[in-house]
Formats: C-alpha cells, sequence, structure tokens
C-alpha cells in the first residue's frame, strides 16, 4: 500500500486534536467542578439529575407551604393563649362574685369582664397577613359579627339576653397545606370550635350583665359550669394545635433530610473528582508534549539522515 508523504502529519494533526480537547474538557470540569455540563456528556446521569432536580423543587414549595401553616398555626396557638388566660380570670370572677354582697364590688367585677369581652374579641378576629385566622376558607372578613348598642358596647340585641352578642359567621373549615406528595394539613381551626369561642364570649357578656345588676346570687351554678366547660374547650383547641405544630415540625425535618440527600446524590452524579481530574490532566499534557517532540524529530529527519 501507497504510503503519501501527508500520511504521518495528517495522522499526527489528529492525535494532537483529539488530545488537546481532551486537555480542553479536563480544564473545563478543574475549573468549574462539574463532571457533567450537558445531558449528551451522559445521558444516564443527566436524567438522574434532572429527576433529582425536579424533586428538589418540590420540596422546596412543601418547605414553603410548611412554614406559612407554621405561621399560621403559632398565630393561632398565640390567641388561644390568650383566651385561656381570660377564661382563667372570668372563673376567678365567678368564684368571688359570690362573697360580694354589695353593688359596688359586683359593678367593679362587671366592668372588668367587659374589659375582657373586648380583648377575648379582639383575638377572635384576629388576623395573619391580612386575613382572619378563625375565618376559614372566608378568611376575607371578620369571621366573629358583634351587635353593639349606640355606646358601642357589646351587648344581646335587645339587651335582655334573647339573642346572641356574637356570632360565628365564617366558614366550617380552613384551607389544607401540603407538606408533602401525599401529606397535608389544616393549621386553621374548625368552624366548631370556632363556634365555642363565640359561646364563651356570650357567656362573659351574661355574667357582665349579671354583675350589673348588682342583686345578690348574680352568678348562678349554670355560668360557672357554663365557663368550666369553656375552659376546657379551649384546653382541647390548644392541645389540638400543639398537635399541628408538631406535625409541621416532624414534616419539615423530613424535607430538609430529603432535601440534603437529593443535593448530595445529584452531587454525586455531576461533580467532577478534582484530583483525579488533575492526575489525568497532568498525564495528557504530559502525552502531548511527548507527541510534539517526537513528531519533531520526524519531520525533521530526511533521506540524508541515513546516508
Amino acid at each position: 500500500m501507497r504510503v503519501t508523504n501527508n500520511t504521518y502529519p495528517d495522522t499526527l494533526l489528529r492525535h494532537l486534536q483529539r488530545i488537546t480537547k481532551q486537555m480542553n474538557t479536563l480544564q473545563e470540569q478543574a475549573a468549574n467542578g462539574q463532571r457533567i455540563t450537558n445531558i449528551s456528556e451522559d445521558s444516564a446521569a443527566g436524567n438522574r439529575i434532572l429527576d433529582m432536580q425536579e424533586e428538589k423543587g418540590k420540596i422546596t414549595q412543601y418547605t414553603k407551604n410548611a412554614h406559612r401553616a407554621q405561621n399560621i398555626n403559632n398565630t393561632t396557638i398565640s390567641q388561644l393563649q390568650n383566651f385561656i388566660k381570660i377564661s382563667d380570670r372570668i372563673n376567678e370572677i365567678a368564684t368571688l362574685a359570690d362573697d360580694l354582697k354589695g353593688p359596688d364590688g359586683l359593678h367593679a367585677y362587671a366592668e372588668e369582664v367587659n374589659e375582657l369581652i373586648e380583648h377575648a374579641l379582639q383575638s377572635a378576629n384576629a388576623k395573619f397577613n391580612g386575613e382572619y385566622i378563625f375565618g376559614g376558607i372566608t378568611s376575607g372578613s371578620e369571621p366573629f359579627a358583634v351587635n353593639e348598642d349606640a355606646n358601642g358596647k357589646i351587648q344581646d340585641p335587645d339587651g335582655a339576653g334573647a339573642g346572641l352578642a356574637v356570632t360565628y359567621v365564617g366558614a366550617a373549615e380552613g384551607p389544607e397545606f401540603h407538606l408533602s406528595e401525599s401529606g397535608k394539613v389544616a393549621p386553621f381551626t374548625e368552624g366548631t370550635t370556632n363556634q365555642q369561642f363565640a359561646d364563651f364570649i356570650n357567656r362573659m357578656v351574661e355574667l357582665r350583665d349579671a354583675l350589673e345588676g348588682g342583686g345578690q346570687n348574680a352568678v348562678t351554678t349554670n355560668m360557672r359550669e357554663g365557663f368550666e366547660d369553656s375552659e376546657d374547650e379551649l384546653i382541647f383547641a390548644l392541645s389540638r394545635q400543639g398537635s399541628v405544630q408538631l406535625r409541621i415540625e416532624f414534616d419539615l425535618n423530613l424535607n430538609q433530610e430529603r432535601f440534603t440527600e437529593l443535593e448530595e446524590n445529584i452531587s454525586a452524579e455531576a461533580d467532577v473528582d478534582l484530583t483525579q481530574t488533575i492526575v489525568r490532566l497532568t498525564q495528557i499534557q504530559n502525552a502531548y508534549q511527548a507527541s510534539l517532540q517526537s513528531a519533531g524529530q520526524v519531520l525533521n529527519s530526511s533521506l540524508l539522515d541515513y546516508v
């Protein structure tokens, strides 16, 4: 077979181009730390990376949902704790009022109860980020409708106990938040629980009106039993929100662990072994230099060298 004069130079050029491409690839990997920059470089690993990045995106959204649910739940817990503090004082007043015989002492308690009613209503219509936390899915309007007299005093419609001073007009349930593919949580209290808050405030109105009357035995046994029931309901509601808080924290930790695991797996697929890359780059550079030296010796040779 005839070998032309250009055969060796052409072969050498292709060899040097191949080595140069390898050096450029290794230099780029050493510079950015990435073994894969395009899926075409390793389609199997590239597809695995894309799947894991998609899962990371979902976990990021779940984490945002969890933080929002946590903030709502924290606000709910705070307002429930306010309710319980008010309830504790109301139960004290309902007990202490029995020992008072004069109207002046009863009127003083009535004024305090009136202040507590106002505080309870503030908690009932509390907001978080512009939304009423006890309104359920209808969080854009006040969930507790209030009847007031001409002086702004919270009162039942006819002032004689025939109607309700406070009425729950919110939704039966609140929105849920997805914390994972299959898990979701409702950080809002249910409508039945919110109705109990209204019942508690109406009992307070009844107590205040009885104390304002100044008569003996103003606080009845039924009143005291009603406040005991309200206290039990408030404590149960607080316990329920505490369980919700634990659930949210549990899912947040799971999501964080999974997110970290995905980052490590993506790094294992995409990141380059820097030490190995540098060693390989040095080997390729040495081979390149050796090829150049060998080519120089061959291309500089002539027939006269062999005469």
